[in-house]
Protein backbone atom coordinates (compact mmCIF):
# COMPACT_ATOMS: atom_id res chain seq x y z
CA UNK A 1 0.00 0.00 0.00
CA UNK A 2 1.54 3.21 -1.24
CA UNK A 3 1.62 6.26 1.47
CA UNK A 4 -1.26 9.00 0.84
CA UNK A 5 1.10 11.76 2.14
CA UNK A 6 3.77 11.08 -0.59
CA UNK A 7 1.43 12.33 -3.58
CA UNK A 8 0.82 15.68 -4.69
CA UNK A 9 -1.51 17.66 -2.96
CA UNK A 10 -3.49 18.74 -5.89
CA UNK A 11 -4.85 15.03 -6.12
CA UNK A 12 -6.73 15.48 -3.43
CA UNK A 13 -7.38 18.94 -3.60
CA UNK A 14 -8.99 18.58 -7.22
CA UNK A 15 -10.95 15.89 -5.80
CA UNK A 16 -12.62 16.88 -2.87
CA UNK A 17 -13.87 20.01 -5.11
CA UNK A 18 -15.53 17.47 -7.39
CA UNK A 19 -17.02 15.56 -5.31
CA UNK A 20 -19.10 18.07 -3.74
CA UNK A 21 -19.82 20.05 -7.12
CA UNK A 22 -23.05 20.13 -8.88
CA UNK A 23 -24.60 22.22 -11.92
CA UNK A 24 -25.98 25.37 -11.05
CA UNK A 25 -29.93 25.30 -10.90
CA UNK A 26 -32.12 26.59 -13.93
CA UNK A 27 -34.66 29.29 -12.60
CA UNK A 28 -37.85 27.90 -12.28
CA UNK A 29 -41.23 29.04 -13.33
CA UNK A 30 -41.99 30.22 -9.97
CA UNK A 31 -38.99 32.40 -9.83
CA UNK A 32 -39.59 34.11 -12.56
CA UNK A 33 -42.85 34.69 -11.43
CA UNK A 34 -41.87 36.25 -8.20
CA UNK A 35 -39.07 38.52 -10.21
CA UNK A 36 -42.37 39.83 -12.13
CA UNK A 37 -43.83 40.99 -9.12
CA UNK A 38 -41.13 42.59 -7.73
CA UNK A 39 -40.50 44.15 -10.92
CA UNK A 40 -44.14 45.57 -11.20
CA UNK A 41 -43.59 46.90 -7.44
CA UNK A 42 -41.48 49.77 -8.69
CA UNK A 43 -42.10 53.00 -10.71
CA UNK A 44 -40.37 52.48 -14.06
CA UNK A 45 -41.37 55.23 -16.14
CA UNK A 46 -41.49 58.97 -15.37
CA UNK A 47 -41.91 62.26 -17.78
CA UNK A 48 -39.97 65.54 -16.76
CA UNK A 49 -41.65 68.52 -18.09
CA UNK A 50 -40.85 72.40 -17.84
CA UNK A 51 -43.88 74.55 -15.90
CA UNK A 52 -44.46 78.48 -16.01
CA UNK A 53 -42.84 79.54 -12.22
CA UNK A 54 -45.88 81.39 -11.81
CA UNK A 55 -48.61 79.03 -12.09
CA UNK A 56 -47.27 75.89 -12.51
CA UNK A 57 -48.54 75.44 -16.63
CA UNK A 58 -47.07 72.84 -18.34
CA UNK A 59 -45.30 74.39 -21.28
CA UNK A 60 -43.34 71.27 -22.81
CA UNK A 61 -41.10 68.14 -22.14
CA UNK A 62 -37.70 68.68 -21.03
CA UNK A 63 -36.57 66.16 -23.67
CA UNK A 64 -36.92 69.06 -25.95
CA UNK A 65 -34.40 70.80 -24.41
CA UNK A 66 -31.34 71.28 -26.60
CA UNK A 67 -29.25 73.10 -24.79
CA UNK A 68 -28.71 74.43 -21.30
CA UNK A 69 -25.74 77.07 -21.85
CA UNK A 70 -27.97 79.77 -23.67
CA UNK A 71 -28.41 83.30 -21.70
CA UNK A 72 -31.70 85.35 -21.78
CA UNK A 73 -32.45 88.76 -20.27
CA UNK A 74 -32.32 87.30 -16.68
CA UNK A 75 -29.15 85.01 -16.72
CA UNK A 76 -29.06 81.27 -17.48
CA UNK A 77 -31.72 79.78 -20.30
CA UNK A 78 -32.91 76.66 -22.11
CA UNK A 79 -33.11 76.32 -26.04
CA UNK A 80 -35.45 74.32 -26.25
CA UNK A 81 -37.24 72.82 -29.57
CA UNK A 82 -40.62 72.84 -30.67
CA UNK A 83 -40.44 69.04 -31.65
CA UNK A 84 -41.36 66.20 -28.51
CA UNK A 85 -37.84 65.31 -28.82
CA UNK A 86 -34.89 67.60 -29.56
CA UNK A 87 -33.12 66.09 -32.07
CA UNK A 88 -29.15 66.93 -33.55
CA UNK A 89 -29.05 70.97 -34.49
CA UNK A 90 -29.86 71.59 -38.22
CA UNK A 91 -30.34 74.67 -39.93
CA UNK A 92 -33.99 74.14 -40.88
CA UNK A 93 -36.30 75.63 -38.92
CA UNK A 94 -38.38 73.32 -36.70
CA UNK A 95 -41.43 75.36 -36.21
CA UNK A 96 -43.68 77.92 -38.31
CA UNK A 97 -42.83 81.81 -37.34
CA UNK A 98 -46.77 81.18 -35.94
CA UNK A 99 -46.49 78.42 -34.11
CA UNK A 100 -45.20 78.40 -30.14
CA UNK A 101 -45.34 75.60 -27.18
CA UNK A 102 -47.94 74.60 -25.39
CA UNK A 103 -50.39 76.83 -23.31
CA UNK A 104 -48.39 79.74 -24.57
CA UNK A 105 -49.34 83.21 -26.53
CA UNK A 106 -46.50 84.01 -29.25
CA UNK A 107 -46.19 87.85 -29.49
CA UNK A 108 -45.47 89.77 -32.71
CA UNK A 109 -42.01 89.33 -34.10
CA UNK A 110 -39.13 92.24 -33.14
CA UNK A 111 -35.94 93.35 -34.24
CA UNK A 112 -33.66 92.52 -31.26
CA UNK A 113 -29.57 93.02 -30.82
CA UNK A 114 -28.53 90.32 -28.73
CA UNK A 115 -25.38 89.08 -27.72
CA UNK A 116 -24.79 86.49 -30.64
CA UNK A 117 -26.29 89.40 -33.62
CA UNK A 118 -29.05 90.89 -34.71
CA UNK A 119 -32.16 88.74 -34.68
CA UNK A 120 -35.94 88.85 -35.16
CA UNK A 121 -37.55 87.63 -32.05
CA UNK A 122 -41.25 86.92 -30.91
CA UNK A 123 -41.90 87.07 -26.66
CA UNK A 124 -43.61 84.20 -25.60
CA UNK A 125 -46.11 84.50 -21.86
CA UNK A 126 -47.75 81.91 -20.53
CA UNK A 127 -51.24 81.43 -21.69
CA UNK A 128 -52.71 81.61 -18.03
CA UNK A 129 -51.37 84.15 -16.13
CA UNK A 130 -49.54 86.31 -18.72
CA UNK A 131 -45.86 85.31 -17.34
CA UNK A 132 -42.99 86.06 -20.14
CA UNK A 133 -41.08 82.99 -20.16
CA UNK A 134 -38.63 84.14 -23.02
CA UNK A 135 -38.70 84.07 -26.59
CA UNK A 136 -38.89 82.48 -30.21
CA UNK A 137 -36.22 82.81 -32.78
CA UNK A 138 -37.73 83.95 -36.04
CA UNK A 139 -34.91 84.94 -38.12
CA UNK A 140 -31.09 85.45 -38.05
CA UNK A 141 -28.86 88.05 -40.13
CA UNK A 142 -25.64 85.95 -39.41
CA UNK A 143 -26.00 82.56 -41.19
CA UNK A 144 -24.14 80.59 -38.14
CA UNK A 145 -26.97 81.76 -36.07
CA UNK A 146 -29.55 80.22 -38.40
CA UNK A 147 -29.95 77.13 -36.37
CA UNK A 148 -31.91 78.90 -33.51
CA UNK A 149 -34.36 79.95 -36.39
CA UNK A 150 -37.99 78.81 -35.11
CA UNK A 151 -36.54 77.21 -31.29
CA UNK A 152 -37.53 79.08 -28.37
CA UNK A 153 -35.58 79.90 -25.35
CA UNK A 154 -37.08 79.37 -21.88
CA UNK A 155 -35.71 81.58 -18.78
CA UNK A 156 -34.92 79.09 -16.20
CA UNK A 157 -36.01 81.91 -13.59
CA UNK A 158 -39.24 82.08 -15.21
CA UNK A 159 -39.70 78.85 -15.36
CA UNK A 160 -39.56 75.37 -13.34
CA UNK A 161 -38.87 71.58 -14.04
CA UNK A 162 -40.92 68.95 -12.77
CA UNK A 163 -41.34 65.01 -13.11
CA UNK A 164 -44.77 63.01 -13.26
CA UNK A 165 -44.33 59.33 -12.31
CA UNK A 166 -46.54 56.42 -13.74
CA UNK A 167 -46.13 52.72 -13.32
CA UNK A 168 -45.88 52.13 -17.52
CA UNK A 169 -42.82 52.21 -19.28
CA UNK A 170 -44.70 54.63 -21.88
CA UNK A 171 -46.50 57.56 -21.43
CA UNK A 172 -48.49 60.01 -24.09
CA UNK A 173 -46.68 63.26 -23.96
CA UNK A 174 -49.86 64.90 -25.76
CA UNK A 175 -51.97 63.86 -22.21
CA UNK A 176 -50.17 67.02 -20.56
CA UNK A 177 -51.19 69.15 -22.34
CA UNK A 178 -54.52 68.19 -24.72
CA UNK A 179 -57.04 66.28 -21.45
CA UNK A 180 -59.01 63.65 -23.04
CA UNK A 181 -62.86 64.51 -23.52
CA UNK A 182 -64.06 62.28 -20.17
CA UNK A 183 -60.63 64.35 -18.38
CA UNK A 184 -62.41 67.98 -19.60
CA UNK A 185 -65.90 66.67 -18.34
CA UNK A 186 -63.96 65.97 -14.96
CA UNK A 187 -62.16 69.08 -14.63
CA UNK A 188 -65.17 71.39 -15.78
CA UNK A 189 -67.17 69.73 -12.72
CA UNK A 190 -64.10 69.97 -10.24
CA UNK A 191 -63.76 74.02 -11.92
CA UNK A 192 -67.27 74.67 -10.69
CA UNK A 193 -66.28 74.00 -7.31
CA UNK A 194 -63.94 76.10 -6.42
CA UNK A 195 -64.52 79.35 -5.50
CA UNK A 196 -62.44 82.15 -4.77
CA UNK A 197 -60.56 82.47 -1.67
CA UNK A 198 -60.52 86.09 -0.44
CA UNK A 199 -58.11 85.41 2.31
CA UNK A 200 -55.07 84.27 0.07
CA UNK A 201 -53.20 86.94 -1.24
CA UNK A 202 -51.96 85.85 -4.08
CA UNK A 203 -55.87 84.75 -5.40
CA UNK A 204 -56.32 88.70 -4.75
CA UNK A 205 -53.96 89.59 -7.05
CA UNK A 206 -55.23 87.80 -9.62
CA UNK A 207 -58.64 89.24 -8.89
CA UNK A 208 -57.65 92.53 -9.62
CA UNK A 209 -55.26 91.75 -11.91
CA UNK A 210 -58.48 90.38 -13.91
CA UNK A 211 -56.23 86.89 -14.51
CA UNK A 212 -58.11 84.94 -11.62
CA UNK A 213 -59.79 82.19 -12.81
CA UNK A 214 -60.70 78.24 -11.15
CA UNK A 215 -58.23 76.60 -13.02
CA UNK A 216 -55.31 79.05 -12.08
CA UNK A 217 -56.50 78.63 -8.44
CA UNK A 218 -56.09 75.27 -8.50
CA UNK A 219 -52.66 75.00 -9.91
CA UNK A 220 -51.44 77.55 -7.20
CA UNK A 221 -53.41 75.42 -4.02
CA UNK A 222 -51.74 72.46 -5.90
CA UNK A 223 -47.94 74.17 -5.68
CA UNK A 224 -48.47 75.19 -1.74
CA UNK A 225 -49.23 71.68 -0.98
CA UNK A 226 -46.41 69.93 -2.86
CA UNK A 227 -44.10 72.89 -1.29
CA UNK A 228 -45.58 72.13 2.65
CA UNK A 229 -42.67 70.79 4.93
CA UNK A 230 -42.98 67.34 5.61
CA UNK A 231 -42.82 65.15 9.43
CA UNK A 232 -39.54 64.72 8.76
CA UNK A 233 -38.31 68.54 7.52
CA UNK A 234 -38.05 68.45 4.32
CA UNK A 235 -39.81 70.14 0.90
CA UNK A 236 -41.67 68.00 -1.88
Amino acid sequence: MFPKFLLPSTVFRSRSRNAGWSPPLKPTTADKHDEKIHDEGYLNGHVSYIQCSHCATDICLTSQIISKGFTGRHGRAYLVSAEPTARAVSVNATSSPTESLPNTIIQKPVARHLVTGAHTVSDINCAICGNVLGWKYVAAEEESQRYKVGKFILETRRTMTSANWESGAYIDSTSLFFPRDRDEQNLADLNDSVEFDSQDEEECEDLFAGIWSPGLALRRRSRKIDRRPSMFGLTA
